[in-house]
């Protein structure tokens, strides 16, 4: 093969290489980005991700394997589903030790509320019919 055909494979292989990088490359200098190339998910927008919701989802196949665009999104609404639910578990279960917090604990000693009589003797008052 001729040195001169070498060079033009070269550079046309060059040339080929720096319009891909011009067209990925955005003006910023930064890789562009592109919008998803899958099937828009079965999650619902308006609420937290349930696990019936993960059972009924199909993630799409790629060329080798799942479509990693679709992997990422969904365990990224998966993350924030579930950091939503903990942070709710969490605010019920201070809300729920609140009360036993700021009840008073009972007397020392075996007193109850009727006086100084020990808690094991004591007895509701009657009431009075009059």
């Amino acid at each position: 093969m001729p040195v001169s055909i070498m060079v033009l494979i070269g550079v046309a292989a060059v040339a080929v290489l720096a319009g891909v990088a011009f067209v990925v490359v955005d003006g910023d200098q930064e890789l562009a980005r592109f919008e998803a190339d899958h099937p828009p998910l079965d999650l619902p927008e308006d609420r937290p991700v349930t696990g019936e919701d993960i059972s009924r989802m199909r993630i799409p196949l790629a060329l080798w394997g799942y479509h990693v665009r679709a992997v990422d999104e969904v365990l990224s609404r998966l993350a924030t589903s579930l950091r939503e639910r903990d942070e709710r578990i969490a605010e019920l279960e201070r809300r729920h030790m609140e009360p036993a917090t700021r009840a008073e604990p009972p007397p020392a000693g075996g007193v109850s509320d009727f006086g100084t009589v020990p808690v094991e003797d004591a007895t509701p008052p009657r009431p009075r019919h009059g």
